[in-house]
């Protein structure tokens, strides 16, 4: 997938950074268990598909009036907020050994990706 801008790119890649730091924070804390690191896993996956339908919709067309860029806008965030509620409930029932804490902590660190990234400019 060809991304919209260098600053959506370097969010989406920070995003992934912090979650692979996550993973590997799990990894260390789970003392040889699969569960934490695996939620973390899903839980930052849980972010960051989302994410990227996002960008998908909301980027679909260039140059396009005000009006149809705020629709395509709240039409991405709806599809967004749609997919994690889905992958949140997926995980949840599909998933048996899952960490809840895991599971939030390794969506959390997507989403301070997005606000870090949005903070910090290089």
């Amino acid at each position: 997938m060809q991304m919209v801008n260098p600053e959506v790119k370097r969010v989406v890649r920070l995003q992934i950074r912090l979650v692979v730091a996550a993973v590997l924070l799990g990894i260390v804390l789970s003392h040889g268990t699969v569960a934490l690191p695996v939620s973390i896993v899903i839980g930052g996956l849980a972010g960051i598909v989302p994410a990227l339908l996002y960008i998908r919709i909301a980027y679909a067309k260039r140059h396009i009036p005000p009006a149809e860029l705020m629709k395509a806008h709240f039409k991405a965030e709806s599809a967004k907020f749609m997919l994690t509620l889905v992958m949140f409930g997926a995980a949840m029932v599909f998933f048996k050994d899952l960490s809840v804490a895991g599971l939030f902590g390794g969506y959390v660190a997507t989403v301070a990706g997005y606000w870090f990234g949005l903070l910090i400019k290089n």
